[in-house]
């Protein structure tokens, strides 16, 4: 198989696989029947390609680790009327499930905003998959640096855990700012981090650690 031969086949699995992979999680809204990416035609034209070899399953594993966790609908979007969730909204959930703006930090959003559009950019026209314009790009850009992830910088307050979490937490990503969430809401949200830590093939802390993670961030929430 010549280069070019096998750009065009692995362009036209990124978006078959990544389909594949949405059914297996039950579709972009965290629910019900799986959604129907870029019209009718575009699941229609990759269906009958079935990975075999090497390269196409290390593709279908890689599409499967990589997308966002299923459970986040545009209502739960932050300021979901504006103009940069629409746009979100409407691109984003063409390929994989919808994304929270907090699953990546201001620093990260701009160079994983770049790749997805780069993807979208080479997949063949018969796919069918709607492709931002440069207006929308900047909007979605703007709503997800605005909306990402506070992290805490070298100012983590002291307190019991927070080796713990320091240690468990900056395995996925820059660890997150203790007072952006309530201490009603952290539980909710460490749950969440361990369910990701499953999709992303990490070992989940312990028990002990988990609880000593939410005892730390519940009481550094308070600390205005």
């Amino acid at each position: 198989m010549d280069w070019g031969s096998r750009v065009w086949r692995e362009r036209s699995w990124w978006l078959s696989l990544t389909l594949t992979a949405l059914a297996a999680c039950g579709g972009g809204t965290g629910g019900g029947a799986p959604q129907q990416a870029a019209g009718g035609g575009a699941a229609a034209d990759t269906a009958q390609a079935r990975p075999t070899g090497v390269n196409d399953r290390l593709i279908l594993a890689s599409a499967k680790t990589a997308l966002p966790p299923p459970g986040v609908t545009a209502a739960d979007l932050p300021d979901p009327n504006s103009e940069g969730a629409k746009a979100v909204a409407q691109f984003c959930i063409t390929c994989h499930n919808l994304p929270s703006p907090t699953i990546h930090s201001a620093t990260d959003w701009p160079s994983v905003a770049r790749r997805m559009w780069l993807r979208m950019d080479l997949l063949p026209e018969g796919l069918r998959v709607p492709v931002p314009t440069e207006e929308q790009r900047q909007a979605i850009i703007n709503y997800l640096l605005g909306h990402a992830l506070q992290v805490s910088g070298a100012a983590l307050p002291e307190g019991p855990g927070r080796s713990t979490f320091s240690r468990m937490c900056s395995r996925c990503h820059a660890l997150p700012d203790p007072r952006q969430h309530s201490t009603a809401d952290w539980p909710v949200v460490v749950t969440r981090m361990e369910q990701r830590m499953d999709q992303m093939k990490v070992d989940r802390p312990g028990q002990g650690q988990v609880s000593e993670i939410i005892l730390y961030l519940q009481d550094a929430s308070r600390r205005k």
